[in-house]
Formats: structure tokens, sequence, C-alpha cells
């Protein structure tokens, strides 16, 4: 790929949902979680990117954010970058492949996408400790993913009735 043929507003559109992750993590993460079950904006942004723009977008979406929250933890250094840019690109694949009209069957790829993001994350970073990584996700990723998966429902159902309104005016 040139540099040439590289489009601006994608790049400029990539660095400000970097920062709004950013952001997030390091501000209001902990506003959001509820009962230690926390939103994982990251990676609702992250599929969102993957279908709306396919997979090379998501995976070269994924590794930014992975590194970035890698960073937080430098002894998985890798690990999170490596996981989000396979998920985005298996994600952005499907962008042509399923009915993703309606938002539920987007809030469905959403809570999927966070459940095999944390499964294998936690399966490598345990030492592959499978009762551990079970007891994680029964307790915390199927709740994390509904509670993504439900926020992420909305912000789609609220755009989508944005959408409805500028097309009506």
């Amino acid at each position: 790929m040139h540099i040439r043929n590289l489009n601006l507003s994608r790049v400029a559109e990539f660095l400000l949902l970097l920062l709004i992750v950013i952001i997030y993590q390091s501000l209001f993460s902990g506003l959001l979680t509820i009962q230690r079950i926390s939103l994982d904006l990251p990676l609702l942004i992250l599929v969102l990117v993957a279908l709306t723009q396919g997979p090379v977008s998501g995976a070269i979406f994924g590794f930014l954010v992975g590194f970035l929250l890698d960073l937080a933890d430098p002894s998985l250094l890798g690990l999170g970058a490596f996981i989000k840019t396979c998920l985005g690109y298996l994600v952005g694949s499907f962008k042509d492949n399923l009915y993703l009209e309606s938002n539920f069957s987007k809030g469905l790829v959403v809570f999927f996408s966070l459940l095999l993001n944390d499964l294998i994350y936690y399966y490598f970073s345990s030492g592959r400790n499978l009762s551990h990584v079970l007891g994680i996700f029964v307790n915390y990723s199927l709740l994390s993913a509904v509670y993504t998966a439900l926020v992420g429902w909305i912000f789609l159902w609220f755009l989508q009735v944005r959408k409805n309104r500028q097309a009506i005016a």
C-alpha cells in the first residue's frame, strides 16, 4: 500500500477513536463499572470499525487498540494486540457474509466477539489454567458481554433514529 493511497480521513477517524479509547480507559472506565462488571468500550469500537470498514481496517484498528491496552500490563505485551488484530480481521470478514442490517444482529456480534476475546486472553494469561478461565468467564465475561452488547445496541439504535430523522428533514 502506497502512502499516497492512504485515505487521510480514515487515519483521522482512527486517531479520534484511539483517543476516545485512551480517554475512556484512563478516566471513565471505573465510572461505568457495575459490581466489577465493566463496559469493554475498546472492543465495542473495534467491532463497529470492523463491521463498517472491513477486515483490513478491523485488523489495523485491532492491533492499535490491543497494543495500547497491552501497555497497561507489559508482562503480557503483544497478547491483546494479537487477539484484537485477529478478532478485527475475523469480524470484518463477516461484514459482507452475514445479514447485519439489524442492530440486534450487530449486538450479537459484539456479544460473541467479547466472549471470544476474553476466553482466549484469559486462557493464555492464566498459564492455560482452564478452571481459572472458566471461573472468570462465568463470573465476569458473560455479564460484561451482555453489558457491552446492550450499550452497543443502544448506541446503534440512537444512530439509526438520528439517521431516520435526518432523512425525513
